[in-house]
């Protein structure tokens, strides 16, 4: 039986995610990271219709604050672990070289890189204690799934612009990485995904993409995934992105 938990779910991708992965027949826990709970309204609507999701109080940029909703998660699964993590709380600020803003960096790195990294870092004992059997994918007992840019491609970057953005997500490609080698002999596999222009807060109205398109497609790559996706970055439709 499959434990998945979700950063990042009271809107957009991540609630998508959380809608998708509560139907999936194996899986007793699906736990929504937010960090008001009390004011994602729509989650708690899912929520109440979904007996297999919980929500969690996580802001993900307060990392002293780990320690206790690891704790709250392992307070649900007994002696179990962890099968998926996805890492997707993030936020895009579209400043340029001229407009760019030294807490625009800092705040984008922390919620964008630092925290993708350090809460895997968090949840690893219970990465480690994953039921090998319980999530379909081809590698790993356990996986982490990082949910990156094309932006955060230097060879890609064409027009500059969204720099704060671009260099977040060019960390967390290399955050991807290094856990994706160190990682690899515990049996957990990490990669990075490109969800594409979607029609969320973030993208905007003007985006082609829904996010129930974007998260069927990116569990999809997750569901095929070989050795070689492993520490990549990957559109939603399995194509390689540079770095």
């Amino acid at each position: 039986m499959a434990n998945i938990v979700v950063t990042g779910a009271s809107r957009g991708l991540g609630f998508e995610f959380v809608r998708q992965l509560a139907k999936f027949s194996k899986t007793p826990n699906v736990f929504a990271l937010c960090r008001n709970p009390q004011s994602a309204e729509k989650l708690q609507k899912l929520s109440s219709e979904n007996s297999n999701i919980k929500i969690v109080k996580a802001d993900m940029t307060d990392f002293e604050s780990y320690k206790n909703v690891v704790s709250s998660i392992q307070g649900n699964i007994n002696n179990g672990g962890i099968n998926l993590l996805i890492n997707n709380a993030g936020i895009m600020l579209k400043d340029t070289v001229n407009s760019v803003k030294y807490k625009s960096i800092i705040d984008s790195f922390e919620i964008n890189a630092v925290a993708p990294l350090l809460f895997t870092k968090a949840l690893l004992p219970l990465l480690k204690k994953a039921d090998e059997n319980a999530f379909p994918t081809n590698v790993g007992k356990s996986s982490v799934l990082n949910i990156s840019a094309h932006l955060g491609s230097i060879e890609e970057n064409t027009a500059g612009g969204y720099a704060s953005y671009r260099l977040s997500k060019a960390a967390v490609n290399m955050a991807t990485k290094c856990l994706a080698m160190e990682l690899k002999p515990a049996n957990i596999f990490v990669m990075a995904l490109h969800p594409g222009w979607v029609k969320t807060d973030m993208g905007g109205e003007a985006a082609p993409l829904t996010a129930e398109a974007s998260v069927n497609g990116m569990l999809t790559v997750l569901a095929k995934c070989e050795e070689s996706h492993r520490g990549g970055l990957f559109t939603n439709k399995g194509k390689r992105i540079p770095w």
